[in-house]
């Protein structure tokens, strides 16, 4: 079976549901399991600009580091809840990383050799009308463009049951 397992999650509650599947169904199965938890920041923060005062390079370098401090920090956050809330996390390797987001999970389950990728359900977009504050970044995977680039299988946990409709 599977050795080695990719989850991806940057803390919404789909990135949660895929938690709670490695962490309580299939950790549980196979104690062995190898998981590293990977939080992706997509790279296009990093082409942040727009104000005035942002113009500068010494300014606009400040800026980029400063938020890519605070990412870290609510990485770091992100990652001991989930220590927190799963024994099983205690043997997991925690990796956060910045890049494009398909390409940085296949580059990622490579590296790591992982033969599983895990990631959340699919969530509807969010639009000004629906638009409410959650934890977690806000960054969508091109499902078609990283099934191209897959190096090995990938479970998309299910979401957790809704209301009637």
């Amino acid at each position: 079976m599977f050795t080695s397992l990719l989850l991806c999650t940057h803390g919404t509650d789909g990135a949660r549901r895929a938690e709670q599947l490695v962490f309580t169904e299939l950790c549980t199965r196979n104690p062995e399991l190898q998981v590293t938890v990977l939080t992706i920041i997509d790279q296009d923060w990093q082409s942040m600009t727009g104000d005035d005062w942002l113009n500068s390079s010494k300014t606009h370098t400040t800026f980029l580091d400063h938020v890519e401090k605070q990412m870290q920090e609510e990485n770091e956050e992100d990652w001991q809840r989930i220590r927190e809330q799963y024994p099983a996390a205690a043997r997991a390797v925690f990796a956060g990383v910045v890049g494009p987001i398909e390409q940085t999970i296949a580059d990622e389950a490579r590296k790591r050799n992982c033969d599983l990728i895990v990631i959340g359900p699919y969530r509807e977009s969010r639009r000004l009308f629906n638009l409410a504050m959650e934890k977690g970044l806000r960054s969508r995977i091109d499902a078609p463009g990283l099934h191209k680039i897959l190096p090995c299988p990938m479970l998309v946990a299910p979401p957790l049951p809704g209301p009637a409709s």
